[in-house]
C-alpha cells in the first residue's frame, strides 16, 4: 500500500518500453475501471474494448511524449499520462483518433469511447483558434488505486506541460522508433491540451494552471440506450476541453 507515500520518492521519466506491463496494468486497475468515459461506454465491463484501447496507448507511446511516475523504491510505475502530439488532419484524411476507430477497434465499446473524443475535439478546433500547427494532448491520464490522492497526477501534467516547452524550443525531439532511425522531423507544439472528465482532473487542470474552453454535459454521449451519466453518476456531471499556452 501507499499509505504515506511521499511524492519525492515518485520519478516521473518518458515512457519506455522496459515499462509496458505496468503501464498497461495501470490502465486496467484505474483508468479502464475508474474513468467516466470509460464507464460511460461500457469500457470497464468489456476486456476486449480495454485491449484496443491498451494498443491505442501503445501505437502513442511509439510518438516519444508519453510520460510514466516510477516508485524509485520498489521500481513500480504508479501512473501514467499517454500524450500525442497532434497536427490538423485533412478532410478526406480524418485525424489519428478517426482513423483508429476505423481500423482498429473491435468492439462498440472502444468506438464509443474514440467517439467520445472525436465529438469533443470537433467541438473547437483548436488550430483554428489559437493559430497554432501542433499542440500536444494529454490522452489518458491515471494513477493506481492505492496511490491516490499524492499528487501524482498533478505531477505528470506539470511535466506533460514543461515537455511541450521542451520540445517547442528543441531542448528534447520525441523519443519514438523515427528517432532512432534517424529520420525523426521534430514536431513542436505551441499548445498544450486535454479532456478532463471528472472534478478530480478537472481540479488537476486548475492547478497547473489550465483554462477551459470548452464544456460538455455527459448527458450528451449515448451509449445503447443510457447517456454516459445515467451509468457513472451525477457526481462528475461534465468534461471540460481545456489548454495552456507554453
Amino acid at each position: 500500500m501507499a499509505t504515506g507515500k511521499s511524492t519525492r520518492a515518485i520519478e516521473i521519466l518518458r515512457y519506455d518500453a522496459r515499462y509496458r506491463d505496468q503501464s498497461m496494468e495501470v490502465l486496467r486497475k484505474s483508468f479502464f475501471q475508474q474513468e467516466i468515459v470509460c464507464i460511460g461506454s461500457e469500457v470497464n465491463l468489456t476486456p476486449q474494448a480495454q485491449k484496443d484501447l491498451e494498443q491505442l496507448c501503445l501505437d502513442v507511446a511509439d510518438g516519444g511524449v508519453s510520460l510514466i511516475a516510477r516508485d524509485t523504491d520498489t521500481d513500480t510505475i504508479v501512473g501514467v499520462s499517454f500524450n500525442v502530439l497532434q497536427t490538423p488532419s485533412s478532410p478526406e484524411d480524418g485525424n489519428y483518433f478517426e482513423q483508429f476507430r476505423d481500423t482498429k477497434c473491435t468492439t462498440d465499446s472502444s468506438r464509443a469511447l474514440m467517439q467520445y473524443m472525436i465529438t469533443m475535439d470537433a467541438k473547437v478546433n483548436l488550430f483554428e483558434r489559437f493559430r497554432v500547427d501542433c499542440l500536444l494532448e494529454i490522452m489518458f491520464l491515471a494513477t493506481l488505486p492505492s496511490y491516490a490522492g499524492h499528487g501524482i497526477a498533478t505531477r505528470l501534467v506539470e511535466e506533460s506541460v514543461q515537455l511541450a516547452k521542451q520540445l517547442k524550443c528543441g531542448k528534447v525531439v520525441p523519443t519514438g522508433g523515427d528517432e532512432r532511425s534517424g529520420t525523426v522531423v521534430a514536431k513542436q507544439p505551441q499548445l498544450v491540451s486535454a479532456l478532463f472528465t471528472s472534478r478530480i482532473s478537472q481540479r488537476v487542470g486548475e492547478k497547473v494552471g489550465f483554462t477551459v474552453i470548452n464544456q460538455v454535459p455527459h448527458a450528451e454521449f449515448v451509449y445503447r440506450g443510457q447517456t454516459f451519466s445515467d451509468r457513472a453518476g451525477p457526481e462528475h456531471p461534465f468534461s471540460t476541453l481545456v489548454v495552456k499556452h507554453i
